[in-house]
């Protein structure tokens, strides 16, 4: 629910910058979706918008100028919060850090949410690696989404601040945490269909043990990117009454998905904090997934969720068995996920938020 600020909130004087999060394809643009329903006034300039490349390269032009002009209009603008990830989205934040930071002299926070970004920055060519210099050097602080990053950066930049803010997630209501009654134990994945995100591992054992799990198991995935090629395996897989795809999905149809599972599950190689693993948790969802990034700080292993070595499809497919034969544990684990959450409702964060804010001032 939206909070309420004084008037000598902070936020009067902050400027985000960040992707579209009103039809976003992403973690990041899901974590400015809650900022805007908590944040007010919540002032604000898209960078890019998900659509063709040519578009998009339009669209960050024009981005360039609204922030140009905005900051030369509007004084009061202290801080500009960027939120970026690795890649283009570097490169795309190079060129608000510079406007900002050389141009108008603001307070700069780089708000990191790519789970590979240390690997982005070793292997890329010098203009990269400049970028990302310039962008992390002239931050005033790092915002990265778990202490696992602070020795990353510490060792490779020189930064100024870095501290560790969570991603936020909404409040569930009652009626969405409702139980489902199935004997079939429903999984779902939500995410980019890719090789790192560990979607097609996770299909490869539901190929290879499909007669032992016929009956007992579902899995419904939702997401964009390599969606052909999941339903060719699928479909050459034998397994079209075991695994769905279901669409990209979000808002109501969200709800209605979380509600028809039982886990949600992400066996993925490189994360920072995953916004769809915070959501299941608010759900009541336990989460099967990997100790990457900032996971192993959410998910306690036996107690709101299972952890497993990325790649280790033997364990993988362990843990899947041992919760279609064992239901004992679910119930208790579902509370613990809905415990979990509680630390990352929009209230906690703010709080984190402002004293950022005020530290840099």
């Amino acid at each position: 629910m939206p909070l309420s600020l004084s008037m000598s909130s902070p936020y009067n004087n902050i400027l985000y910058v960040g992707p579209d999060y009103k039809n976003h394809r992403g973690g990041i643009g899901a974590v400015l979706s809650i900022y805007s329903k908590t944040i007010e006034p919540f002032n604000f300039i898209a960078t890019n918008t998900y659509k063709n490349k040519w578009y998009e390269i339009l669209y960050f032009a024009g981005s360039l100028f609204r922030i140009f002009f905005l900051l030369l209009k509007n004084r009061e603008i202290s801080i500009v919060h960027i939120h970026g990830a690795k890649d283009g989205s570097v490169v795309r934040k190079y060129c608000i850090c510079f406007i900002a930071k050389k141009l108008f002299l603001k307070k700069i926070v780089f708000h990191s949410h790519a789970g590979a970004f240390d690997e982005y920055y070793k292997k890329g060519n010098r203009l990269y690696k400049y970028m990302c210099r310039f962008l992390v050097n002239n931050s005033d602080a790092v915002v990265a989404l778990s202490d696992r990053w602070n020795d990353f950066f510490r060792e490779n930049f020189k930064i100024r601040r870095i501290v560790a803010i969570r991603n936020p997630v909404e409040h569930k209501q009652p009626l969405v945490l409702k139980q489902k009654v199935d004997s079939t134990v429903t999984f779902l994945f939500l995410g980019r269909i890719a090789d790192h995100k560990g979607i097609f591992d996770l299909v490869d054992v539901i190929v290879k043990e499909q007669d032992s799990l016929r009956g007992k198991f579902k899995l419904l995935v939702g997401g964009n990117h390599e969606v052909e090629r999941l339903k060719k395996t699928i479909t050459e897989g034998g397994i079209a009454d075991l695994a769905e795809y279901i669409g990209w999905v979000q808002d109501e149809d969200k709800d209605q998905y979380f509600c028809q599972s039982d886990y949600f599950i992400l066996p993925t190689y490189h994360e920072a904090m995953p916004m769809t693993i915070l959501e299941a948790l608010s759900y009541g969802k336990p989460v099967i997934s990997t100790p990457v990034g900032g996971i192993p700080d959410v998910i306690e292993h036996n107690r709101n969720g299972y952890l497993f070595p990325a790649g280790d499809k033997a364990k993988l497919k362990q843990i899947i068995f041992d919760v279609i034969n064992d239901r004992s544990k679910y119930d208790c684990m579902s509370t613990q996920a809905m415990n979990a959450a509680k630390r990352f409702y929009p209230e906690s964060i703010k709080t984190e938020l402002e004293k950022l804010y005020s530290e840099i001032l």
